[in-house]
């Protein structure tokens, strides 16, 4: 998946949360959209700092991580 993948996801749950009457789904969705930008960003720093960023990048990579 793709930075914009997990941006467009988390666009939909905060859709989906402000059209929900249940305050737990609510939250729940607003909790999804929060991981689902934060692994874009972090997709997204991978890609703009590749080859600076150690060996944690790689064992990532390595681990089926990203």
């Amino acid at each position: 998946m793709t930075a914009s993948d997990f941006r467009s996801l988390a666009a939909r749950c905060r859709r989906a949360g402000r059209d929900c009457f249940d305050l737990f789904a609510k939250e729940e969705f607003r909790r999804l959209a929060q991981e689902f930008d934060g692994k874009a960003d972090e997709l997204e720093f991978l890609a703009t700092h590749q080859g600076r960023g150690g060996w944690w990048p790689r064992r990532a990579a390595q681990q089926g991580r990203l």
